[in-house]
């Protein structure tokens, strides 16, 4: 059993699908408690960009603060009838104030102060109320708070805008799996703080399949768990394309784009993600399982999947035999056998 099995809040990975989950409107007997979305919040935004306003960055270049211009959280939650936004960062373990990271939390508390409005693209109007929110495994809780209170009080004494933070720690305890949420983050979505039971976890079983972003190009992951997420996402539009050429009748000629099967392999979650350079890197990704796919199914059955620019990859079928011959070798095709230690390289796929 590897790490994540033993515990899968320690990946912010899963802490960031997590976040997801708490804001999907769920059955009330669903396994997984949607916390948030009960107090009216939804995901409103994956991985946005933000960038701090000019002003801001001319005034932390003179009060000699180091800021990221350009900061990408990893998920932004609304409750539109309260205007209330708020922003998380998904962590493994803590940080010095000395760190590399702090550039980018100095970035997360100012895009989060009192010019989130203008940063998020909104009218002043529309944001009441905004909050910073650090996502860690509960053991890290109390290393990380020294480090943020460090942060903020700088930025405030250098009469910069930074907004109040939170920290929701993850917890994984026997079967249930929590989340330990402050007095802060507790006032702000309007839920008890303390620890609040999200979910139970089935002993001897793996999360990832079960997340709605199966793999994310900017969360920091070790090679073997990115590998392992990569292979997920893999077997997610492998999936898409088994069941969409299952459905057909033959004969029959269909095009599937990249853009569809990364719907279907996120539940949607993909067009939700603002972060130009991540869907190009998933593109790339979905472009690279095509390419090893077509050519052990077109090695078998010659032009069954043909590329076609600026449209996707196209299925054709002629009859019957070869239908179901062809649906054996779709589904016969297995993931193991890619290198998922590889990084897609652009391509003039890209822009599919």
């Amino acid at each position: 059993m590897n790490s994540i099995e033993n515990d899968p809040t320690r990946d912010p990975l899963f802490q960031l699908n997590m976040i997801l989950w708490l804001a999907q409107p769920l059955p009330i007997n669903a396994s997984i408690k949607p916390l948030l979305y009960n107090k009216g919040f939804m995901v409103h935004a994956i991985s946005p960009l933000l960038t701090v306003p000019p002003d801001v960055r001319i005034a932390a270049q003179e009060a000699q603060v180091v800021l990221q211009d350009v900061v990408c959280p990893d998920v932004v939650l609304s409750n539109e009838i309260n205007r209330k936004y708020s922003i998380f960062e998904c962590k493994a373990s803590s940080f010095s104030p000395s760190s590399s990271t702090a550039k980018q939390a100095r970035s997360l508390f100012v895009v989060s102060g009192s010019r989130a409005a203008e940063v998020l693209g909104l009218v002043s109007d529309q944001v009441s109320e905004s909050l910073l929110i650090f996502g860690t495994r509960e053991s890290e809780r109390n290393r990380f708070e020294p480090s943020l209170n460090s942060l903020f009080s700088e930025i405030q004494a250098k009469r910069l805008p930074a907004g109040q933070f939170s920290i929701l720690g993850f917890l994984f305890a026997g079967t249930d799996i929590s989340v330990n949420t402050d007095n802060k983050g507790a006032m702000f979505f309007g839920i008890q703080a303390g620890i609040n039971k999200l979910a139970e976890h089935e002993p001897d079983t793996d999360p990832r399949p079960l997340y709605f972003i199966p793999y994310d190009p900017d969360i920091d992951q070790s090679a073997l768990e990115r590998a392992f997420c990569k292979r997920i996402l893999f077997e997610r539009i492998h999936s898409t394309i088994i069941s969409a050429v299952g459905r057909a009748n033959p004969p029959f000629r269909f095009t599937l784009d990249s853009r569809s099967m990364l719907m279907d392999a996120t539940f949607g979650m993909y067009g939700l993600w603002q972060k130009k350079e991540s869907l190009k890197h998933m593109r790339w990704l979905c472009r690279e399982f095509m390419q090893a796919l077509s050519q052990a199914i077109n090695a078998v059955f010659p032009d069954i999947i043909i590329y076609v620019p600026e449209q996707g990859w196209t299925i054709s079928i002629r009859d019957q035999n070869e239908y179901e011959k062809a649906l054996d070798a779709f589904a016969s095709f297995s993931c193991e056998t890619l290198d998922l230690s590889t990084v897609p390289q652009p391509t003039l796929f890209d822009e599919l």
